[in-house]
């Protein structure tokens, strides 16, 4: 294989990125991500119980260029996952984001993006032969629609063997995204290797034109990794893959699929009462064997100095941050002193 982390000639498109405040932080935040880690451009995700449809709406409208964005359909009815839908799309969202049971039990949204020609992005199309068979089916009915499958890896290779499996992957408008490898039932250390049999039967049936590469910013930070960590793996995994597969899953897709066209309009609606009280997100986790986790009004400060101190030249975890944290937080009480200092760039933060 001759493609290397060198300066490709297409850009570095990240197909799935989080955004969202409190729990995925700003677009701002993510941009400058993007910018520190040399990303070109990224599809910026809402996440599940953070319905911050204006970040949609300001990432595209700073960073047109840049930037595209996919929702989520919020709510504990179908009428009012179809209203957030629609408050998305209108933010300028290019397709929903449905995981689970999503794509059944929200008819309404699934029609609405297939006939205006957007994505689903469905992070279980494999979850049953019912799930399968109704993307299959959407796919034939609305011919300009698209799927992009977040985190399709898997250590087990039966959900594959079915037809229905294998036609949904061989068609030509399903895109999976390689993303969230070390949570994805792996039995092995980084690179994962027991995941590579799963790789190489999907790029056998998509071909490289139809492989993504998406980091899960900032989700990747609970978990100790870097956003150019989760691009290297392919390479790390030692995957057979031909000349250009590798720069064209880093990003040459991407911009073709996403930014061959403008950015869609954008504005933004006042949001319903039960939509802006939408309940907080849950805690998170300090790394993913660690049974700390940090509330909302603790987590978002942290995360906030946090990405200001990590860097692609002297690399930090968030684990390792919030320890160093809390050592210097010690100190500067020990002696008298009302704030600590961040420990990696000796930034003042209280």
């Amino acid at each position: 294989m001759s493609d290397t982390l060198r300066k490709e000639s297409v850009p570095i498109i990240d197909a799935y990125m989080h955004v969202g405040s409190p729990r995925f932080g700003t677009a701002e935040q993510a941009l400058a991500a993007c910018d520190l880690w040399g990303v070109h451009a990224a599809v910026l995700v809402l996440g599940p119980r953070v319905p911050d449809i204006a970040a949609l709406h300001s990432a595209q409208t700073l960073r047109p260029d840049r930037v595209r964005t996919i929702g989520i359909p919020y709510g504990d009815t179908a009428e009012q996952r179809l209203v957030s839908a629609d408050a998305c799309l209108e933010a300028g969202a290019i397709g929903i984001r449905l995981q689970g049971n999503e794509p059944i039990d929200n008819p309404a949204v699934m029609a609405r993006l297939g006939e205006a020609g957007l994505w689903a992005y469905a992070t279980d199309p494999l979850h049953s032969p019912r799930h399968t068979a109704l993307l299959l089916d959407w796919l034939a009915r609305y011919p300009a629609a698209r799927i992009g499958a977040p985190h399709f890896v898997s250590p087990d290779l039966a959900p594959l063997d079915t037809p229905l499996a294998e036609g949904l992957v061989r068609h030509p408008r399903f895109h999976a995204i390689l993303s969230r490898q070390s949570q994805k039932g792996s039995r092995e250390v980084y690179p994962f290797g027991d995941l590579r049999p799963w790789v190489e039967r999907v790029l056998a049936w998509c071909g490289a034109e139809r492989v993504l590469w998406g980091s899960e910013y900032p989700v990747i930070y609970w978990r100790g990794e870097q956003i150019d960590q989760t691009r290297r793996w392919l390479l790390d995994l030692q995957v057979d893959l031909p000349d250009g597969a590798y720069t064209a899953i880093s990003g040459g897709n991407a911009q073709e699929l996403f930014f061959a066209s403008p950015a869609p309009s954008a504005t933004i609606r006042e949001l319903p009462n039960w939509l802006q009280a939408y309940p907080q997100p849950g805690p998170v986790p300090l790394e993913p064997t660690a049974s700390v986790d940090l509330p909302m009004d603790v987590y978002e400060p942290l995360f906030d100095d946090y990405v200001q101190c990590n860097s692609p030249d002297a690399p930090l975890t968030f684990s390792d941050y919030c320890v160093r944290q809390l050592c210097e937080r010690a100190m500067a009480l020990r002696q008298g002193a009302g704030s600590a200092r961040c420990p990696h760039k000796g930034e003042a933060t209280t």
